[in-house]
């Protein structure tokens, strides 16, 4: 019998600009619902003296970081659901160039 857990992950990304995107709008979407996104999957490894852990999912798989206490009871087979919500931190900054 596979257990059911949630693992919940908010997985901050850096949005890199695109031509004309500076010509978009700044305003934030009306809803911070459109940037999360939950997907249900399977453990196929476990480290949990690490706090590692890899989810195959319809989608595909992921390798997934976690404080090390939160997967004690988890274990490979699991069944998982995971949400990942996404967030635009703005244009990336500009490397320096040493002279």
């Amino acid at each position: 019998m596979k257990i059911t857990r949630n693992l919940a992950i908010a997985a901050t990304a850096l949005l890199f600009s695109v031509a004309g995107a500076s010509a978009q709008s700044s305003t934030p979407p009306a809803s911070t619902d459109m940037n999360r996104h939950t997907m249900d999957g399977t453990v196929t490894k476990v480290d949990a003296k690490k706090g590692w852990i890899d989810v195959k999912t319809p989608d595909g798989s992921m390798k997934l970081h976690y404080p090390p206490a939160a997967l004690q009871n988890v274990k490979k087979g699991d069944s998982v659901t995971v949400e990942l919500g996404l967030k635009d931190n703005g244009p990336a900054a500009s490397p320096r160039t040493s002279k």
